[in-house]
């Protein structure tokens, strides 16, 4: 064998040698394994401390808004349509007595002034007829004087005949003018309870007439101007300038600008959650929420009316939500404006129950229990749940405050299993 050779072979003799000796070592030196009793730290879970607080029973319910007051405009003369208020456009407000829509005036105009000049008419004649009573009662007086005297040269020829002083025919001819002067006596006092009596009433109840007829001209020339009975906005417009309409036409609809009502169904089962005396001594308000894309908006309403009747289909009783809208034009300019026909969310605010737990619906396990932490032990709490409402239910019964209520997630638990709080571990 070569010297290189043997050379390689002894170091590696050596480097083997020495590596046997240092495990040998090591067995020798090593530590003796303890024997340990595993220990059982318990289930780590986070908690929450229960709290008592007073919680308004809400009932949310859904609606459509509509308008409390809307009004068809309608035409009560016919005519053809000669202006139009620029603020008459769907979607406008219009403000209190401003005109809306103008049906041409010209012939109610020449009505009212004809039924004035009968006015007058009647009255002149009226007028006549006062001194016609004038003249009569002078003629009167004279007849009854002419009379009078007639009757007393009569009688002193009467006397006078019996002495056969004066010839029977000069008593025929004096008796002849008596006789005639009562009868023009009786023809003037006839024909003045003529006049007094009906040519009087006659033409009194002919002026009356021509005033009647002249309300109504001012009536009819009134109404062929249609202007708006309230502060509102503008629904609907169903007519142009130019166009002829009929009595009775609709021309267009408005509705009372703030004054709007949503009528909402409320379930059987939540009418424990308001007042007994409601609507009566102890109003109700309620927010009205529009949810505009993710943006919502609230406006505050109230209670107005409970109507009579249940809704024998639904089981549900229907309510009156009142709601007062800016309702002025300017307030609401750039603003969201509740308006007839959107589709909302009613928050009604019921009874305030006081000293409850309020908590998430996931804490409580099937059959009503609620788990806890005692003495670093997992307890089961059995609780009456007074309402459950959305994610969250209401307990009135079976927590006491300061409770640890266990958060996480427990697939099995046990009464009396130990268990760790997150917090005190770090």
């Amino acid at each position: 064998m070569k010297k290189g050779g043997l050379f390689k072979t002894l170091r590696v003799i050596v480097v083997l040698g020495i590596a046997l000796v240092i495990a040998v070592v090591l067995v020798i030196m090593r530590p003796k394994a303890e024997r340990r009793v595993p220990v059982d730290k318990g289930l780590l879970v986070e908690v929450l401390t229960a709290e008592t607080e007073d919680v308004e029973m809400v009932v949310e319910t859904f609606g459509t808004v509509a308008p409390r007051e809307s009004l068809k405009l309608v035409a009560q003369v016919p005519g053809q349509i000669v202006d139009i208020s620029p603020a008459f456009k769907e979607g406008r407000f219009v403000e209190k007595s401003k005109r809306l829509i103008q049906i041409d005036p010209r012939s109610y105009r020449l009505a009212v002034e004809r039924r004035a000049v009968q006015i007058k008419q009647a009255e002149a004649e009226l007028k006549r007829l006062k001194q016609e009573v004038v003249n009569l009662k002078a003629r009167i007086k004279i007849a009854t004087s002419d009379v009078k005297l007639a009757k007393n040269e009569y009688l002193r020829l009467k006397k006078l005949i019996d002495r056969k002083v004066i010839a029977q025919s000069q008593l025929d001819k004096t008796e002849q003018a008596y006789l005639a002067s009562r009868e023009r006596l009786q023809t003037l006092e006839n024909q003045m309870a003529l006049v007094i009596g009906p040519q009087k009433e006659q033409l009194m109840a002919a002026r009356d007439m021509a005033k009647v007829m002249h309300a109504e001209a001012l009536l009819d020339l009134e109404r062929s101007g249609i202007v708006a009975p309230f502060d509102g906005w503008v629904l609907q417009k169903a007519v142009e300038v130019g166009q002829h309409v009929n009595v009775g036409q609709q021309l267009g609809q408005i509705y009372s600008a703030g004054e709007l009502d949503i009528e909402v169904q409320v379930p059987a089962k939540d009418f424990g959650w308001f007042p007994e005396d409601m609507g009566q001594k102890t109003p109700i308000s309620a927010d009205v929420v529009f949810n505009n894309g993710g943006s919502k908006k609230t406006w505050n309403g109230r209670v107005a009316r409970i109507k009579a009747m249940m809704d024998q289909r639904t089981r549900t009783l229907p309510m009156v939500i009142e709601v007062d809208d800016n309702p002025g034009s300017k307030q609401a300019k750039g603003q969201l404006r509740l308006r007839p026909g959107m589709f909302v969310t009613v928050l009604i605010k019921g009874k305030k129950i006081q000293d409850v737990f309020v908590l998430p619906r996931y804490l409580v396990y099937p059959g009503n229990v609620v788990y806890t932490v005692k003495d670093k032990t997992l307890k089961s709490n059995r609780v009456k749940i007074l309402r459950g409402y959305k994610d969250t239910v209401v307990i009135e019964d079976g927590l006491a405050p300061g409770d640890l209520i266990i958060k996480s997630p427990l697939s099995s638990p046990v009464d009396g299993m130990r268990v760790r709080i997150r917090s005190e571990d770090g």
